[in-house]
This record gives C-alpha cells, structure tokens and sequence, in this order.
C-alpha cells in the first residue's frame, strides 16, 4: 500500500509542475498506435499550433511522434499482452515556445542502457548528430523495435534542448520523464 501512495504522490507532484504551463494539449492514459495517430491529429489542428511556422510545427510533430512511439514500443506494459503502455504527454507554451513534456513507467533493468543513450545524444551538437543518425542507420538493422536510439537522436536534432529524469519506484519501475524544447522563432 505504502508503494502505491509513494507513486501516486510522485506522479501529482509531477503533474502540478506541468500544470504550471500553458498547457494545449494533454493525455494521459495506455498509448498504442491508434491513440498516437488521434493525439497527432488533435495537435495538429489545435489553434496554438497553426500560428507557428511549418517549420516548427515539423519539428513539433516530428518529435512528438517519436516521444510518443518511444512510450509505445519501451513503456513498461499494464497487462501481460504487452499492448498497453501507460503514459502522459503534455504539449505546452513557454514563453512562446513549445515544451513537451512525457512520462512513463521503464523497467528498472533498462534505465542504465537509456541513461547512456541520453547522455550519449545530449554531449553531441547538431553536427554530431546528423552524423550519428546516419552512421546508426547504415550499421544497424532495423525492426520493429530495434532499439538502436534513432528516435532519441531525431529529438536530439530536432528540439532545441532537453532534459531528463528518473524516479526510481518499487515493484521493479522507474518513472522516466522528459522535457524537450522547440524554439517557435526558427
């Protein structure tokens, strides 16, 4: 009982902080494909949205894709079908620029393995990472869950900033949160 309350507590508190922003968008729930498709729609066509440049709004929806499919594809599943990956994806505005912010339960024995990812991708300039992005997909064969950290280096390029964190929970979960900036002047 005392493991659910230290969670729930770490996750309102979480959620407050978010709160704090001026949100546009918000989900929280099981993500699969469907439900990526149907939140891009919605941002898509969200007013906020549709007054920034194309350019940004790429870069918007293209990193909101890969943070959304990064939940899908390495969430720690609710049931045992593995379909269901719970999370939270917040889109918001900062002092006029976009911050999206997500979260989600990964198992504790693939933190390390992320960690070293992120860290890998947030010491490198743009630059770097274009050359990382095309190294990694002339070496790597490509599956349907390959792990190979192409969506992190794509928000790598294509946000203008972010951060990470971990939470370290029982029964074996760590609460992973990101919060990535998209300049709206570029």
């Amino acid at each position: 009982m005392e493991e659910a309350h230290e969670k729930s507590i770490f996750l309102y508190n979480w959620l407050k902080e978010c709160e704090k922003e001026n949100i546009i968008l918000c989900f929280q729930g099981d993500f699969n494909q469907d439900l990526v498709n149907a939140i891009l729609l919605l941002t898509e066509n969200g007013p906020d949205v549709q007054s920034s440049s194309t350019m940004v709004r790429a870069r918007v929806f293209s990193v909101l894709v890969e943070c959304m499919q990064n939940i899908r594809k390495y969430g720690a599943p609710t049931n045992d079908s593995n379909d269901l990956k719970p999370g939270i994806v917040i889109v918001c505005m900062k002092d006029g620029n976009y911050v999206l912010k997500t979260g989600n339960f990964v198992m504790n024995n693939e933190v390390a393995s992320l960690k070293e990812k992120l860290d890998k991708v947030l010491s490198l300039n743009k630059e770097d990472l274009k050359i990382l992005h095309k190294k990694v997909l002339n070496e790597t064969e490509l599956t349907e869950k390959s792990g190979a950290g192409l969506g992190l280096i794509s928000i790598g390029r294509k946000s203008d900033g972010f951060g990470y964190q971990f939470k370290n929970l029982e029964g074996g979960l760590s609460f992973y949160s990101l919060d990535i900036t998209i300049l709206n002047s570029k």
